[in-house]
């Protein structure tokens, strides 16, 4: 690098993959007559719950520019005080780097992962000046072949892919971009739209935006397919919002293992862990399997946030520096509109048909409609309460919160139905999204608390100001049923099927007796997982965390619980054999028919539906 490089400069390796370590050096030739204050923070934009990532620094040192080391003072969990300098001064410091989620940071023999939360202390005092980045190639035979995946800018001596220099304007843009190390295979593709506003109006300008899935951790999946349905999804985007895109380059950097999930928004790329088994492969190039249309739904959340939280979002988290909570009601705008846009997207852009988006909708109310949750959580105080409720549930969440993903959801698909009817078919919720987008994220403007009552009721002036408070600060029931009506959708309900049944479809054969309790596979019996509310396992007594062994004389396992329990009539008593802590105890339930808890939607006026979810693409 030149000369002229930032007066903060990170230099990255690995130290050790079977100690699952990175070591980082941070020079800073910036003079202080008071000492520098270094700090990382405890929590990552996205995922709202301290994480004290400064628990996973092992080991840190700091030397001056003749190598003699200096003292160093940590007054709290996440901050270090460094003495008065006159010269540049560099930090080394250790990272224990071994969580695989995206969230942190993960080093292993296949690659390694991390996020500038979990790896890049903050230097006080100079959080907004520009940043140089070393990364270093690991130097194990074993990594010959790694590259590198992220949209931190290059410096003028680094290509894309490659260990060497990169640069960040500031220290919020420097965690923003995740990193990934390793082997992987890159799919590419190009999404090109009109310019908004071209220069020249009587030539036609266009915007060219080129992403790149990243699939790290081995695969077989059908990669054509998956550019061609991506590309898609990108486009649609782009089409919602109606503007030049914010980006140019963008990366879904996936990990790919045999089961895990997850994915967080960043300002150009999105982290994902999946399941390779859930990606399609050639031999299912006429079939939909469910897991790749919960990957594209994945990928369609995190993409849509680059606007939608990324840009967009409450003024609180815009003066956050990460240090502790922030707190605000409006999450269920940011995780609930997206919810309700990803699945959404996948008709609209006919990747998926329609059918099997209803499907989806069908699963997301049914989850909504089993969560009693519902009956005591505001959508607001659920928001509002993420860092110690939603991210840190307890054997008591189903019962007592509800999820602004998922009521947030629901809440937008009505909004958007509502708007509908209301302006007699000239607005729809993709007008709330822009004025989003124009008004606030395009121009780095916080949203206020009332932001959606503002853009509903004064600038759209519609009636809906009931809805709005009965929806968000009230536990009253969303008119999902007869706001679908309008668009000649009916909403069933029916019974469960089984234990793992999600619903959103018809079934051939429902249970006739309520459980009520969740369970998972044991050596012996089930463990009791999860005990709703009012229901026969409720009253009888269990509790999360039983081994429950026995119907009457009968052995149950999760292969035969719910057929033993269907044999009995309503209103039957059976006793129940458990052990609770190494205590074999004895129950008594009292069997009830079967909640019908479980919703599916069909179409009973296709004309209807089309004024919601139109049949070709442009109609936006």
């Amino acid at each position: 690098m030149s000369q002229s490089s930032p007066a903060i400069h990170y230099t990255l390796g690995i130290d050790s993959i079977a100690g699952h370590t990175l070591t980082v050096s941070l020079y800073i030739s910036i003079p202080s007559l008071k000492g520098h204050i270094l700090s990382l923070p405890a929590w990552i934009p996205g995922s709202y719950m301290i994480r004290d990532f400064a628990k996973n620094i092992v080991q840190i040192r700091v030397e001056d520019e003749q190598g003699a080391q200096l003292p160093l003072e940590k007054p709290d969990k996440q901050t270090w005080m460094l003495p008065p300098n006159n010269g540049p001064i560099t930090v080394h410091y250790t990272i224990y780097a071994f969580d695989l989620s995206v969230r942190s940071a993960y080093v292993f023999d296949d690659f390694a992962f991390f996020n500038g939360t979990s790896t890049f202390l903050a230097v006080e005092g100079h959080r907004n000046e520009s940043l140089a980045v070393t990364l270093l190639k690991p130097t194990q035979a074993s990594c010959a072949n790694w590259r590198v995946a992220t949209t931190l800018p290059l410096a003028q001596d680094t290509r894309h892919h490659a260990f060497g220099h990169y640069l960040a304007k500031d220290y919020n843009d420097l965690i923003d971009h995740p990193i990934l190390l390793g082997e992987y295979d890159i799919v590419s593709f190009d999404v090109v739209t009109p310019l908004n506003e071209p220069q020249d109006k009587e030539i036609q300008q266009e915007h060219t935006c080129h992403f790149e899935l990243i699939l790290a951790g081995g695969h077989r999946s059908d990669t054509q397919r998956m550019a061609q349905d991506l590309r898609e999804l990108c486009a649609h985007h782009f089409a919602l919002f109606a503007d030049t895109p914010p980006v140019e380059r963008y990366l879904f950097i996936t990990m790919l293992t045999g089961k895990d999930f997850g994915g967080l928004e960043h300002i150009s790329s999105t982290a994902l862990l999946y399941s390779r088994d859930d990606l399609p492969s050639i031999a299912q190039a006429d079939h939909m399997p469910d897991g790749y249309r919960t990957f594209l739904s994945l990928c369609s959340h995190e993409f849509l946030h680059t606007w939608h939280i990324k840009r967009t979002k409450p003024a609180v988290l815009q003066a956050s520096a990460l240090a502790q909570e922030a707190y605000t009601p409006q999450l269920w705008i940011y995780e609930g509109f997206t919810s309700y846009y990803d699945d959404l997207s996948l008709a609209r852009s006919h990747v998926t048909p329609t059918e099997s988006y209803l499907e989806v909708l069908g699963q997301t109310l049914t989850r909504l409609e089993r969560n009693t949750g519902r009956l005591k959580q505001t959508v607001t105080d659920s928001s509002f309460d993420a860092w110690t409720k939603f991210y840190q549930q307890d054997a008591s969440a189903i019962n007592n919160i509800v999820s602004y993903y998922v009521k947030g959801a629901v809440i937008a698909l009505c909004l958007d139905l509502h708007i509908r009817i209301q302006s007699k078919h000239t607005l729809s919720l993709d007008n709330v999204m822009r004025y989003l987008w124009l008004h606030h994220g395009k121009l780095g403007v916080g949203t206020p608390d009332d932001i959606i009552h503002h853009i509903v009721l004064e600038v759209f002036k519609l009636p809906l100001a009931q809805f709005l408070q009965d929806a968000l600060y009230s536990t009253k029931e969303l008119p999902v049923q007869s706001l679908l009506a309008e668009f000649g959708i009916s909403m069933q309900r029916r019974a469960r099927s089984d234990a793992n049944d999600l619903g959103g479809k018809a079934a051939n054969r429902v249970q006739g007796n309520q459980f009520g309790a969740s369970f998972k596979s044991s050596e012996t019996g089930v463990i009791i997982t999860q005990v709703s509310e009012n229901t026969p396992a409720y009253h009888a007594g269990l509790q999360v965390g039983d081994q429950l062994i026995s119907f009457d004389d009968w052995q149950v396992s999760t292969g035969n619980l719910l057929n033993i329990y269907a044999q009995y009539a309503n209103n039957a008593q059976v006793r129940l054999f458990i052990l609770r802590h190494q205590r074999l105890k004895q129950l008594t339930l009292k069997i009830n028919e079967a909640q019908l808890d479980t919703l599916y939607l069909t179409i009973s006026d296709q004309q209807k539906l089309k004024l919601w979810l139109p049949d070709n693409k442009q109609n936006l």
